[in-house]
């Protein structure tokens, strides 16, 4: 666990704030008044992170149905042999996952940054049990959208759709928890993509909440 600070921030919810989140917040702050001088305008993207649970873990399920169903009507899903070594292996893989997650977020977003490793930030928000990765510059929208749909997609989808083609069953309940688990990147996803946003527009990671903040120029 990061070092705590008795003078930290403390967020609407109450929670105390690590003091890596109080420095970006900061640097959030900084990055904020800059753009904002320079003709861009915030528009926040955030829930809360009781919200992104519940919201995630439903936009999770919603996304793994049709891969469940379709290994379902192919394969059979009592269509297999449990073996007692998957059992243990299952739940390692998706510890491991977790933090392979994360790291495929960081990956997505570090070749679109100025300063490569220094702006993208790990932690974990320890009230939620949620780990989390942040790249604290602004990016364009293709470019965080790189970032975000990652570990959906090369943990979640594509092995989900490897499971429907080969007929593995502990392969399609991988992939289909590695989607649930992304169910915050979906609901962050939804977000960007519901928010019809029009001109120059920039992505910013909030410094301790979940989703980001939205820098908008309008086209003159």
């Amino acid at each position: 666990m990061e070092e705590k600070d008795e003078n930290l921030i403390k967020e609407p919810q109450g929670r105390k704030l690590t003091k890596a989140e109080s420095i970006r917040i900061k640097q959030f702050a900084l990055t904020a008044a800059d753009l904002e001088e320079k003709g861009y305008k915030l528009h926040n993207l955030t829930v809360s992170t009781v919200k992104a649970n519940v919201l995630g873990i439903v936009a999770g399920c919603v996304l793994a149905l049709p891969f469940v169903l379709a290994f379902h009507f192919t394969t059979g899903l009592n269509n297999h042999i449990i073996k007692p070594v998957y059992l243990i292996l299952c739940p390692l893989a998706m510890i491991v996952s977790i933090v392979v997650h994360e790291l495929l977020h960081g990956a997505g977003w570090l070749p679109f940054t100025k300063g490569k490793f220094k702006s993208i930030a790990f932690g974990v928000i320890w009230e939620a049990l949620m780990p989390y990765c942040t790249c604290k510059e602004a990016l364009r929208k293709g470019q965080y959208l790189v970032g975000l749909v990652m570990p959906l997609l090369i943990l979640g989808i594509i092995p989900s759709a490897v499971a429907l083609v080969i007929g593995s069953f502990y392969l399609l309940v991988y992939g289909v928890v590695m989607i649930i688990c992304a169910g915050g990147d979906i609901l962050i996803l939804f977000l960007i993509l519901k928010t019809k946003l029009k001109g120059d527009v920039l992505f910013v990671d909030h410094p301790s909440e979940v989703g980001l903040a939205a820098f908008v120029k309008e086209e003159q």
